[in-house]
């Protein structure tokens, strides 16, 4: 896995459930009886934050959506993007490695910015989802170099 790029495909489960949390919250706005103008605006505020969500995360369409994943450690990752950039970054502790679902948060060099990388079961083939896994959980950490401290 070392360096070795992991292409990202779309998702189909993430977009279905992404699709089925928004439409459960515009459900909520309107059973708490808020003005129509307020309800509809709220909803259309959804519908919007779905496309987004759906295109960027799940389908993984456009600039800035990310498509392809590269470590050489446990922590240090190489992302590209849907417009062809590569960036640099560190996987965050806030991350989470399990069985279905993997959540990578990646603190990008020189960027305040956060990016976020949801994985299912269909983003990438099995076997290389059970190396991601594992390489997350037990891969190489980063060497510390003590005489800077």
């Amino acid at each position: 896995m070392h360096s070795m790029p992991i292409g990202l495909r779309p998702s189909h489960q993430l977009a279905f459930i992404l699709i089925v949390a928004h439409a459960a919250t515009a459900a909520l706005l309107w059973m708490l009886g808020l003005p129509v103008w307020l309800a509809g605006a709220a909803t259309l505020l959804l519908l919007v934050s779905a496309a987004h969500s759906v295109r960027h995360h799940a389908l993984r369409r456009g600039p800035h959506a990310i498509t392809t994943l590269a470590f050489s450690d446990r922590e240090a990752v190489r992302i590209t993007v849907g417009d062809g950039r590569s960036c640099r970054g560190q996987v965050l502790d806030s991350s989470m490695v399990g069985v279905r679902m993997t959540i990578l948060n990646i603190a990008l060099d020189g960027r305040r910015r956060r990016a976020h990388v949801i994985l299912l079961a269909d983003s990438l083939d099995a076997d290389d989802f059970r190396r991601l896994r594992v390489w997350l959980r037990w891969g190489p950490q980063a060497v510390v170099d003590e005489s800077a401290v």
